[in-house]
């Protein structure tokens, strides 16, 4: 990383305010569903080029981790096969097939399940943080306006 460290000092990376969180959330999410491994590297450059929170959309990604990959994965190809219309079928012909064969089959599948959970993720993050951006500033102002000193 030392050939583009100079470019992670600018201050915006660094701190949380009401565009950086919903981007960094998007980022975060969309890269921990794209790629299986270097989700963290992937969510921080892109963080740089969009100006997100460069420690919170590598966070993010942590959403994919030992224990949720299994069922992710799971999810992703059922969802890309129902797409696709393809059938899961365990006859006699399926069985004799080799690893490779039944690797090809899946992938397919669980990559469009994985595209449209990644673009989903980044819709849903991005709201959520933009939601909850909002309700905090809802409640400074709130709070401002019942205290006594104003």
């Amino acid at each position: 990383m030392r050939p583009i460290a100079h470019l992670f000092s600018h201050p915006t990376l660094w701190h949380l305010n009401r565009r950086s969180v919903p981007r960094a959330l998007a980022l975060g999410l969309f890269s921990a569903f794209i790629l299986p491994v270097g989700q963290f590297a992937l969510a921080a450059l892109l963080a740089l080029v969009i100006r997100a929170n460069v420690p919170l959309a590598a966070a993010t990604t942590l959403v994919t981790n030992p224990l949720t990959f299994p069922p992710i994965y799971y999810g992703a190809y059922k969802l890309g096969a129902f797409l696709l219309r393809q059938q899961s079928g365990d006859s006699a012909g399926e069985l004799a097939r080799s690893f490779g064969e039944k690797v090809l089959d899946v992938s397919g599948p669980t990559a469009l399940g994985l595209l449209i959970f990644a673009i989903v993720g980044a819709a849903v993050g991005y709201t959520l943080g933009a939601m909850w951006w909002r309700l905090r500033l809802v409640q400074r102002w709130q709070t401002k306006r019942s205290s006594p000193d104003s």
